[in-house]
């Protein structure tokens, strides 16, 4: 569903930062253009990063706190959003900077995003920096021996945040460049003679667009299926498979 108030008029103008890649929701360059037929919210959901890692984390953007926007309905921030349908988390600049909330963002060095860094991020609470991705992976010792992340799964959440907070995808993740399946692309749930039913009629839809074709085909090779006559059978016996071989036909029997 598109919402006029989701989806204002380019003259209305904005005062937030323009997006490095306003076209695409995951902050990277899409590989290919949008097909036609396939919208480019569908596109958004499934299309994967192919670039590198550390060429995508040069790409934040500086978080900015705004006022409450006047109008109601309140009109949604524009990043990240397609159709009327946010697609990826972005940063929420409509916060009322209390002492409760702008403590942290004053205190702790992993909330100074005019010096925060990707590659080496603080945590909330603590003043010591660490190195993404270095220590929030199990790493080995010069004796060989693993041993678990520097950063707690908890930090690391807290890391993930803060990416976030700067329109940066969290590219360390496993599967990250793997992609998940959308849940409209799972297989349906239900008895399968439902949709077994509607993909066999799709099946026999699209075999009918070539069905002279494949009469040809079925007549051929049962032409070719049959035994040879009594007239072919004495001809090969006399002058032999190759001086018959021009005027017998080749008995091919298909395979079952």
């Amino acid at each position: 569903m598109v919402r006029s108030f989701n989806s204002p008029r380019t003259a209305a103008g904005s005062n937030f930062p323009v997006q490095a890649y306003p076209a695409h929701p995951h902050n990277f360059t899409p590989l290919r253009p949008v097909q036609a037929g396939f919208a480019p919210l569908d596109r958004a959901v499934r299309d994967i990063a192919w670039e590198s890692r550390f060429d995508l984390l040069e790409r934040s953007i500086t978080p900015k706190y705004a006022d409450e926007c006047p109008g109601t309905p309140r009109r949604e921030l524009q990043d990240g959003l397609i159709g009327g349908v946010r697609v990826r988390p972005v940063q929420n600049p409509y916060v009322k900077l209390r002492s409760k909330r702008a403590y942290p963002l004053n205190a702790w060095p992993s909330k100074d995003w005019a010096n925060w860094s990707p590659r080496r991020t603080a945590v909330r609470g603590s003043r010591r920096f660490y190195r993404v991705p270095e220590d929030i992976t199990p790493y080995r010792d010069e004796l060989g021996e693993w041993h678990p992340p520097r950063v707690s799964g908890r930090y690391k959440a807290d890391i993930e945040k803060q990416y976030h907070m700067h329109s940066l995808p969290w590219v360390w993740s496993n599967d990250y460049f793997d992609g998940k399946q959308h849940y409209m692309d799972r297989e349906p749930k239900g008895q399968r003679r439902w949709y077994k039913r509607e993909f066999r009629k799709a099946q026999i839809a699209e075999a009918l667009k070539r069905k002279d074709s494949l009469v040809e085909e079925y007549r051929k090779e049962r032409r070719q299926a049959k035994r040879l006559s009594w007239v072919e059978n004495v001809v090969l016996e006399f002058a032999g498979s190759q001086l018959a071989g021009p005027y017998v036909r080749t008995r091919k029997v298909p395979k079952i």
